[in-house]
């Protein structure tokens, strides 16, 4: 069943057109990960999805209900209501974890909980405490996050992300700040919630974690998607000239 869908996206920043023309579909239950180099507009696309850019152009939708879509040439939004009722359907973990420095681990997860989803305290904070269990971090429940390890905050991070019950959830290169040992504990995390069939869309620069992990992958330069297929077509048997090449900088 098909739960997110991009139409002809675009996006400029100023006179540099970063997404020209995005369409892509996302089924339930299914991982994509995204993949390509660095400036070919993986994380605009996802922030245009999660509202985080202004469109110039085409339309997003989940379930059917449009976020956005274009008339007479111009971008038009859902009303804030609408808005927020949607983008509480989507998490988005970033990179560098964005969690709030001033509140405990355990803060982090229940704030929005309480004043988002309007939830108890104490609903949140259980909740929150199964969320840190899933990630191995119960005993972390009362640290801050500078006390915390690269791949301890982004687990805080996904955790919190969770928290709001979303039914997709984006990843912009969740690893890249983190060294391989800290890496495998994310991808790890990752790799479960794909067994529990969570809908997930990943911009990876981890090859072998696309192919194992994901149904499809799509790979995306200059603004373009230039190859989309099962990971085997896409990763290993691209006939694609601008896809072997790219792959050709990564050992399996």
């Amino acid at each position: 069943m098909e739960l997110l869908r991009v139409e002809h996206l675009k996006k400029s920043f100023g006179a540099e057109l970063v997404l020209s023309d995005i369409s892509l579909a996302v089924n339930k239950s299914e991982v994509i990960s995204i993949i390509g180099p660095s400036g070919s507009g993986k994380s605009t696309l996802l922030r245009c999805i999660t509202l985080l850019e202004k469109a110039d152009g085409g339309a997003v939708s989940i379930d059917g209900d449009y976020l956005f879509h274009e008339q007479a040439g111009r971008v038009v939004y859902a009303k804030k209501s609408e808005l927020r009722r949607l983008r509480l359907r989507t998490g988005l973990v970033f990179q560098n974890f964005n969690l709030f420095p001033h509140f405990s681990v355990l803060r982090n997860l229940t704030e929005a909980q309480i004043h988002v989803l309007g939830v108890s305290p104490d609903a949140a904070r259980e909740t929150a405490m199964e969320l840190l269990s899933k990630m191995g971090l119960t005993d972390k429940a009362n640290a801050y996050p500078y006390s915390l390890s690269g791949g301890q905050c982004q687990r805080v991070a996904i955790a919190r992300a969770l928290a709001l019950r979303p039914e997709i959830l984006f990843f912009d290169e969740p690893t890249s700040a983190l060294d391989p040992e800290l890496t495998f504990e994310v991808l790890r995390v990752i790799r479960q919630l794909a067994e529990e069939h969570m809908t997930m869309v990943i911009v990876t620069h981890e090859m072998a974690f696309a192919r194992d992990v994901s149904d499809r992958v799509i790979f995306m330069d200059e603004g373009v998607i230039i190859e989309q297929g099962k990971p085997e077509d896409v990763l290993i048997n691209s006939k694609n000239e601008r896809v072997r090449a790219f792959l050709g900088n990564f050992k399996s």
